[in-house]
């Protein structure tokens, strides 16, 4: 599957393209072919485990989102390879007085392979916009565990819901283009009450985390395990759900970031224990 860079002339300096491919080596997942158009960026590959897995880092230089910007990531990991995208920073959402700023991926992770997408925290801006799509195909056997944590905006400026609008939708499909995952979280703090009960009752950050393997259905025991897990955080409010196909869903909310992050990242690495076989890495303090 080769990589066609757009037309140069067709795109605005603020629409960031990416797209990736990635595949199993003899000993651990390379970065077959690679196209990046700033404010996009990728680097090199780290291997962190034992078992090969891709540790890839999506950058921008630019130091945040403005509204306007488009972002199009597409990601395809060939069968048998192990990946794990991140950032190194926050994302920072800037303030718009117009249009949103906008974020597409599009992920293929073709049988028996394993795609994680693990950024670090959000941050909307007070006035600030932002539109994600996520949509995740799943070949037989393949596994996805995504996360992510939206903060409240600059809570030391005195910012907290103050974002005009985050809108974050997810859809993960199998080979038949059958839903398996739909998900839509639309916070619009000028239009509806936040802190009230069902949505952040009182906290301030959400931390969510899916995990889902075609064909193959989370145990419940493990279920059990996770939820146990969670209810030893104090300060959090959190909870666990089996999915409809099999899959596994995790809310956090709580008052900082560093609790909600520690958290998932804990039960990031129960997870890939007890389904993949292998521990989760430390690549950030």
């Amino acid at each position: 599957m080769a990589l066609h860079a757009p037309v140069a002339s067709a795109r605005r300096p603020n629409e960031g393209a990416l797209q990736l491919i990635l595949r199993r080596g003899a000993q651990r997942t390379v970065l077959q072919e690679c196209y990046f158009q700033v404010p996009l960026q990728v680097m090199r590959p780290l291997y962190l485990d034992d078992v090969g897995t891709a540790y890839v880092y999506l950058v921008s230089p630019c130091g945040g989102v403005v509204g306007g910007d488009t972002y199009d990531i597409s990601v395809v990991v060939e069968a048998g390879a192990r990946v794990c995208l991140t950032t190194p920073s926050a994302s920072k959402i800037y303030a718009t007085t117009g249009a949103p700023a906008t974020q597409r991926l599009d992920l293929t992770v073709q049988a028996g392979a394993v795609l994680e997408y693990l950024p670090e925290q959000t941050i909307p801006y007070a006035q600030s916009a932002f539109r994600q799509s996520i949509h995740v195909r799943l070949g037989a056997g393949a596994c996805v565990l995504l996360s992510e944590i939206v903060a409240p905006g600059r809570l030391a400026r005195g910012e907290a819901f103050a974002y005009h609008e985050y809108d974050a939708r997810l859809c993960i499909t199998d080979g038949r283009d059958q839903v398996l995952v739909r998900d839509r979280l639309w916070l619009r703090p000028g239009r509806q009450p936040l802190g009230g009960l069902g949505c952040f009752e009182g906290y301030h950050y959400l931390g969510t985390l899916y995990v889902l393997q075609e064909g193959v259905p989370v145990p419940p025991a493990l279920i059990e395990q996770v939820q146990t897990h969670l209810g030893e955080y104090p300060g959090l409010l959190a909870g666990a759900t089996q999915l409809a196909h099999g899959g596994l869903a995790v809310r956090v909310l709580g008052q900082a970031h560093t609790p909600v992050r520690q958290a998932l990242h804990e039960i990031w690495d129960l997870l890939r224990r007890e389904l993949l076989g292998y521990p989760a890495v430390v690549w950030r303090t």
